[in-house]
């Protein structure tokens, strides 16, 4: 899990726990209202964003990677191999 990831989920998490107060004490004024819908609409959003980005990119590695394969499988000159860019994670 890269470090994004980790941060999307605590994300999540806190926004869950945002709700609690309406979900078990009824609580729920106004402008908490307003303002943590806006927050929380813009936050979920972005996340979404994010995730949709991270899995087109692995997608169009599994398609360069099965077309590599097809490539060696037909006996044709396989295109060297290209490893997706990690510039987003630190290794531990």
């Amino acid at each position: 899990m890269s470090r994004d990831e980790l941060i999307e989920g605590i994300i999540m998490i806190l926004i869950i726990i945002g709700f609690w107060p309406v979900v078990f004490l009824g609580w729920f004024p106004d402008s908490y209202k307003h303002a943590y819908y806006g927050i929380c609409g813009v936050l979920v959003i972005l996340i979404f964003i994010r995730r949709l980005g991270r899995i087109r990119a692995g997608l169009k590695y599994s398609r360069t990677m099965r077309d590599l394969q097809e490539q060696a499988q037909s006996g044709g000159r396989p295109m060297p191999f290209i490893p997706p860019d990690d510039s987003n994670e630190k290794s531990p």
